[in-house]
């Protein structure tokens, strides 16, 4: 647990930075991609020539002896939540966690959402919803949010997407901009590809503990579940949906969905360091793996390949907007090429 005085000066530090980031590279940006709810009445005037007769308001032109025309403007205050996956996976990075990075992203959209008036709300979660913070304005509130996130320890449980967005779905009625922050790694989403390509039900792990020597656990799915992920074992088709993939579904027509998977290099590429005994942070079991073998290098690539494609699949399937984010990567830039892109659709 983080001191009081060390605490208080990493808010000041990620407010510092992300006041920075949106003065700096978002101004203006924000406000153009993410739209208010739509028109609200403002006031009746009097016609003047050249107004559109077709705003003309018919019971105060009545009353008044004289056409008055309704006017409107858009309503821009918007309700912003970020979903925060907070499993045990989070806490994988090389120079900086998929967690930190998370928290980083989020302050930076918390102040961008404060500078445009908007609300912002908060729910962390894992297998469960850990936590809900509604939305609310000022910037007390992004403050607290933030020393929240900070204090945050990763939970050595699986993801469940299905309960966050069935839970944000029940709390929260009227559309809102929902950021969804993971690394993805979630049964439902990720399928095993030598399965998917083969239709053999364990052959990934078979190939691997071939490779490997054999196994030094008790859990032969373990090495699915390599970079901490939970990948399923049964067979899909495009025709069936996964009770995940449904939520997203969902959840992407009631509100904004956008979609920010954290990752990190070192999963896509394994280093050769020999062997290794590798600990799974979600469920603490252990396996030892040659490195030193480049079979299993390959192998391990082709799997995280594989994953990230149906994840990016499962995604667009929903017609949900999506962006990665490394942790060791300039996030600033990721996020101006993203807001840049959505802009432009």
């Amino acid at each position: 647990m983080l001191e009081v005085s060390e605490l208080l000066k990493k808010v000041r530090r990620i407010e510092i930075v992300a006041k920075r980031a949106v003065n700096e590279f978002f101004s203006g940006q924000y406000k153009s991609v993410f739209k208010g709810r739509g028109m609200e009445f403002n006031e009746v005037r009097e016609y003047q020539a050249g107004d559109d007769i077709r705003s003309i308001d018919w019971n105060v032109t009545a009353r008044a002896g004289k056409p008055f025309i309704k006017r409107f403007v858009e309503e821009r205050e918007l309700t912003i939540i970020f979903l925060i996956d907070i499993s045990g996976s989070g806490i994988f990075g090389t120079n900086r966690s998929k967690i930190e990075t998370a928290i980083e992203v989020a302050a930076t959209l918390m102040f961008s959402a404060l500078k445009n008036n908007d609300k912002v709300g908060l729910i962390t979660f894992a297998d469960n919803v850990i936590d809900y913070h509604r939305p609310r304005k000022s910037k007390a509130n992004v403050l607290q949010l933030i020393r929240e996130l900070l204090v945050i320890e990763p939970v050595a449980r699986h993801t469940d997407l299905r309960a966050v967005l069935d839970y944000v779905n029940r709390v929260q009625k009227r559309r809102a901009v929902i950021f969804l922050l993971s690394d993805f790694l979630v049964s439902g989403v990720v399928d095993d590809f030598v399965q998917e390509n083969t239709g053999t039900g364990n052959g990934f792990n078979e190939l691997l503990a071939k490779e490997n020597g054999g196994w030094k656990t008790n859990n032969p799915d373990l090495i699915s579940s390599f970079f901490n992920s939970q990948y399923t074992t049964t067979q899909r088709t495009t025709k069936i949906k996964s009770p995940q993939e449904k939520s997203i579904s969902i959840t992407s027509r009631k509100h904004d969905l956008v979609a920010m998977r954290l990752f990190d290099q070192r999963e896509k590429e394994f280093p050769n360091v020999g062997l290794i005994t590798v600990e799974d942070a979600e469920t603490g079991e252990l396996v030892e793996v040659d490195t030193a073998n480049a079979n299993i290098r390959k192998i391990l690539a082709q799997q995280q390949f594989a994953g990230e494609k149906r994840i990016t699949e499962t995604l667009k399937r929903c017609r949900v907007d999506q962006m990665s984010i490394e942790t060791s990567h300039d996030y600033l830039t990721d996020l101006l090429r993203f807001f840049r892109r959505r802009k432009k659709t």
